[in-house]
Formats: C-alpha cells, sequence, structure tokens
C-alpha cells in the first residue's frame, strides 16, 4: 500500500481523480447516513392543526379542537393543502356535530326526557366512537408511509453502499494494475541499464586487451560475444526504439523512416511511462511528429537541435511547436 502512494504521489493526475472521486463518494455517503428521518414515535408534523384536534378530542376537550380545526382550515386553504384542508373540515363538522349534541343532551336532562337523552348519548357515543377510529385508519395509515419510506431509504442506501463498494474496489484494481505496470518498468529500465554498463565494460576490456602487446583473441572474442548478446537482450525487450533513442541522444539524427519515428515513440511511452501518460491525458490526439518534440524537449533539445535531429527548419519546429500548445487541455 505504501508503493501505491508513493506511484499515486509521482502521478498527480491519477491522483487527483482519486482524491475527488474518493471526496465525492464520501460525502455522498455521509449526507445518506446522516439525513434526517422523522421519528417513527410522531405520526404528523408538530404544527399539523388536525393532530393537535385529534388530540384535544381524544381528552374530551371538543370546544378546544373546533378552534385548532378551525385554523387549520384557514391554514390549509393559504398553502392550498387540499388534503388537510377536507380532513379539517369533515373532522369539525363532526366535532361540531358532537358538541350541539351535548348541548341538547344537557337541555334535555333538564327536562327530564330520559328517551330523548338517552338518544342523544347514544349519537354521542357514535359520533366518538366514528371520530376515534377515523383517526386510527389516519396513523395505522401514516405509520405504513413511513415503514415503507424506510424500506426505500434503505434499498437505496444498501445500493449506494454497493456502488461506493464497486466502485472502490475498481480503483483498487485500476491502482495495483499501474502499480505492477511501474514495476515492470522499473524492471525493463534496470535491466537496459544493466546491459549497457555490461557493454560498457566489455568495450573498455577489449581497448586494454588491444593495446597490450600479447595476443588475446580469444578473450577479445569472448567480449564481443558478451557485447552482443547485451545488445540483443536489449533490443529483444524495447525493439528498434532504444536503438534510436541512444543514436539521438549520442548527437545523430532521427532516421527518416516513420517505422523508426514510432519505435522511438512506443521505447518512450515505455521507459518514460509517467512523462508520457501526463502527455496523453494533458494533450488532445497528438500525431506521432508531436509526440516525438515531446520527447525530444523533455531529452533536453532545444529547438535548433530539434530542427536538426528532425532534418526539418527552424520554421518548421516553430510550426510543431505552436501545434503542440494548441492541443494542450
Amino acid at each position: 500500500m505504501f508503493m501505491l502512494v508513493v506511484h499515486l504521489r509521482k502521478n498527480r493526475l491519477i491522483m487527483n481523480i482519486f482524491v475527488k472521486f474518493f471526496a465525492a463518494a464520501l460525502l455522498l455517503l455521509v449526507t445518506g447516513c446522516t439525513r434526517q428521518e422523522q421519528p417513527q414515535g410522531s405520526i404528523m408534523p408538530t404544527g399539523n392543526h388536525y393532530e393537535r384536534a385529534m388530540q384535544l378530542c381524544e381528552r374530551n376537550r371538543y370546544a378546544e379542537a373546533e378552534l385548532i380545526l378551525k385554523e387549520g382550515e384557514l391554514a390549509a386553504e393559504a398553502s392550498d393543502n387540499r388534503l388537510e384542508l377536507q380532513k379539517c373540515r369533515e373532522t369539525r363538522f363532526l366535532v361540531a356535530r358532537i358538541l350541539n349534541a351535548a348541548t341538547q343532551q344537557r337541555e334535555f336532562e333538564m327536562l327530564h326526557d330520559h328517551e330523548k337523552t338517552a338518544n342523544i348519548a347514544q349519537f354521542i357515543t357514535l359520533a366518538k366512537e366514528l371520530l376515534h377510529h377515523t383517526y386510527e385508519q389516519e396513523k395505522i395509515a401514516e405509520l405504513q408511509h413511513q415503514y415503507e419510506k424506510q424500506a426505500t431509504n434503505r434499498r437505496h442506501y444498501q445500493l449506494l453502499a454497493y456502488l461506493f463498494g464497486i466502485l472502490l474496489l475498481a480503483i483498487l484494481m485500476v491502482l495495483v494494475i499501474l502499480y505492477f505496470n511501474r514495476r515492470r518498468i522499473e524492471q525493463f529500465n534496470s535491466i537496459l541499464d544493466l546491459n549497457a554498463q555490461t557493454i560498457e565494460q566489455a568495450q573498455q576490456r577489449i581497448e586494454v586487451l588491444s593495446q597490450e602487446s600479447e595476443a588475446h583473441d580469444k578473450e577479445i572474442n569472448r567480449l564481443n560475444d558478451k557485447i552482443t548478446s547485451a545488445r540483443r537482450s536489449t533490443n529483444e525487450r524495447l525493439g528498434r526504439g532504444k536503438e534510436v533513442f541512444d543514436l539521438i541522444t549520442a548527437g545523430g539524427k532521427l532516421p527518416p523512416s516513420a517505422d523508426d519515428e514510432n519505435s522511438l515513440i512506443e521505447y518512450y511511452s515505455v521507459s518514460h511511462y509517467a512523462t508520457f501518460h501526463q502527455w496523453t491525458t494533458g494533450y488532445d490526439h497528438l500525431t506521432a511528429r508531436l509526440y516525438t518534440y515531446l520527447i525530444l524537449q523533455d531529452m533536453g533539445k532545444q529547438d535548433d537541435d530539434i530542427a536538426q535531429i528532425l532534418c526539418v527548419s527552424p520554421s518548421a519546429v516553430r510550426s510543431i511547436k505552436s501545434r503542440v500548445k494548441a492541443r494542450k487541455k
């Protein structure tokens, strides 16, 4: 994991993408998890007139309930809440009937009309039961609605967690691939350096043996075979691109063949992976010649040197340079 972090620090583009994605996903997950849900115990909002009125009716305070339902009608009309307006009107009508019946019951009690008093008492009981039954149905419907809402939210959060896990796993897989690709490139570079060191040592040894008076043909032939083997190993791994790169490094010119130029680009994309990756992501649709200009510039070549290497005029190099700047994102 430490090596992955080191590799990310070397490739700022991938690091920025990873940080931005992780921050966005984390913010989305935290926002979803800390989202305030309505407590299950409270059936309706605190300012709901219907709920407050029904709680008063449960305590037989119908006169106060009627006033609150009247306020609820006015508030529902102002907010154009037709459902709340209908509930308040229907409930207030039934509460008003109960209050009128209670008044009539007291009057008949004073007149000692027991039959009518009993009938009105039965009506009041039925009205209260109807009011209570309607309120219970409202609470059951509200609980069912909350349950379905919570179930939907749970499914949403589970899906969000699954997606977050899949995306995080995909990012980790990409990072692992980049890490092992980087290691492979470093191994290639170490092999190239080892082969170059072997060739240099063998050439120095051949020069020393050639200056001596004694014949060392057998050892010289062995060293030449060693040089040939090291060069063959290098060429087998990175092909013609390495030869072209060494030629330019030694002060030579780029061969006119398009295959040689493409081989140089392919070699540089492996041997200088981080730099080449920044070019591919930082520019739009670069041609082979534009890539070659960037490679030569990265090698420390000036525009006059690039003109000689490419066998073109300085004005052509300036044109290439302007085309590269125009394609920068």
